[in-house]
């Protein structure tokens, strides 16, 4: 007899088994006759499938409001947590923007405040994902403005670095700490939409108050990550109340160096130093010549840039341009009047011997062409030619060599 009761009862539990993997068929169809039917045959509503979702998981991916409230009416854990990454039911109607599903879940008890295993709660979810409406329901249910994940996020954070404007003027009037800074990253919400190139929740956040000036972990400004993000509007709110300063120059630079256009034109116009050296003793220019920014080096010399600075090892802009081979930029100095003779501090070498040494051939013939001597000896009492030999350049050497140039 307690052998025909067991095998009774495991009949009975592969029943459900095989009742529950259908439930997850049906509610996973939409029809809501299949799934009456199926717990009508006994499956558990409240069973996992093999990723580790309920069928409520299931409804509330899929949309499936009446579904989802049959289930709830038949005992379905709106609170159950996904076997993997430990979201429940409101999350997936959240990120799903399924507001109806939401305030369902919600009105039949699903705890507003649960966080996943990354430490994602429902409001982070809906700031991410810039839904205004499932950000106003969660709040009014009582939702933490300020709870932080485990990257240290807080849902302010996330509409920030989304670029979701309301939804960011919503939690900061519901509470949210606008100058807190991420424990992980140490940016604040201005930092990290000024990192985006979110314009107008910059404009936003500084209208509120946020502190321009406090740099994250590692040393940037929301100022800095503005110019990084070439976001006109950014930099244009950052800079408007500011006087220029130290920052604006070393801004400069970093734009130079970059090639980053708008921000170099915004911080010249805006007052920055042209000439502002960093800790190497280059100026902008320097830089721009260096990397080849033309339309930043036109900009800068058209500023008051001086076209022979020297930097911290006597060389000027048009060696730079010169060993980088940017013959545009080359030309564009000597047009500005760079002298073409101007020998660095160490080898006192020429242009004209740098761009041989370096195998520039069309600066070399750039050189020429404008009446650099080709001649002229560097401090060792080497010439061009005798450069470009030595560095194995055969057609630099042989430029020189039509020009009168002596080993």
């Amino acid at each position: 007899m307690k052998e025909v009761t067991s095998r009774i009862a495991a009949l009975l539990t592969l029943a459900a088994s095989l009742a529950a993997a259908d439930l997850h068929e049906a509610v996973q169809s939409g029809i809501l006759d299949q799934v009456k039917e199926q717990i009508a045959r006994g499956a558990d509503v409240n069973q996992r499938d093999a990723l580790g979702a309920t069928p409520l998981h299931d409804a509330a991916w899929n949309g499936s409001l009446e579904i989802a409230a049959y289930l709830i009416a038949h005992g379905a854990d709106v609170n159950v947590r996904h076997s993997e990454g430990g979201s429940a039911p409101l999350a997936y109607a959240v990120i799903k923007e399924d507001y109806p599903m939401a305030e369902l879940l919600l009105a039949h008890g699903a705890d507003v405040k649960a966080a996943d295993k990354s430490g994602l709660t429902a409001l982070h979810l809906a700031a991410l994902r810039g839904s205004l409406p499932l950000v106003e329901l969660l709040i009014g249910r009582g939702a933490e403005v300020n709870a932080r994940d485990q990257s240290g996020c807080a849902p302010l954070d996330e509409a920030a670095l989304h670029g979701y404007r309301n939804v960011a003027q919503t939690l900061i009037r519901r509470g949210a700490h606008l100058d807190e800074e991420n424990p992980e990253s140490g940016a604040t919400p201005l930092n990290e939409a000024a990192t985006k190139g979110h314009s107008e929740v910059v404009e936003l956040l500084l209208a509120l108050g946020a502190n321009r000036a406090r740099p994250d972990r590692s040393g940037a400004t929301p100022l800095d990550n503005a110019a990084r993000a070439q976001d006109t509007g950014a930099l244009q709110a950052l800079v408007a109340k500011e006087s220029p300063g130290a920052a604006y120059g070393a801004l400069l630079h970093e734009a130079a160096l970059k090639g980053l256009a708008e921000a170099a034109d915004i911080l010249v116009k805006k007052g920055a130093n042209v000439n502002a050296r960093d800790q190497s003793g280059a100026t902008p220019l320097h830089q721009a010549a260096l990397k080849g920014n033309l339309g930043i080096a036109r900009l800068l010399l058209d500023h008051g840039a001086e076209v022979d600075a020297r930097d911290g090892d006597g060389a000027t802009p048009l060696l730079d341009a010169v060993i980088s081979g940017h013959a545009e930029i080359a030309a564009l100095l000597l047009d500005k009047g760079a002298d073409r003779e101007a020998r660095d501090r160490e080898s006192q070498a020429t242009p004209l011997y740098h761009a041989a040494a370096w195998g520039r051939t069309a600066v070399v013939e750039l050189l020429i062409a404008r009446g650099a001597n080709v001649n002229a000896r560097s401090k060792a009492g080497t010439t061009p030619l005798g450069a470009a030999t030595a560095n194995s350049f055969p057609d630099a050497a042989r430029i020189l060599r039509e020009h009168g140039g002596k080993p």
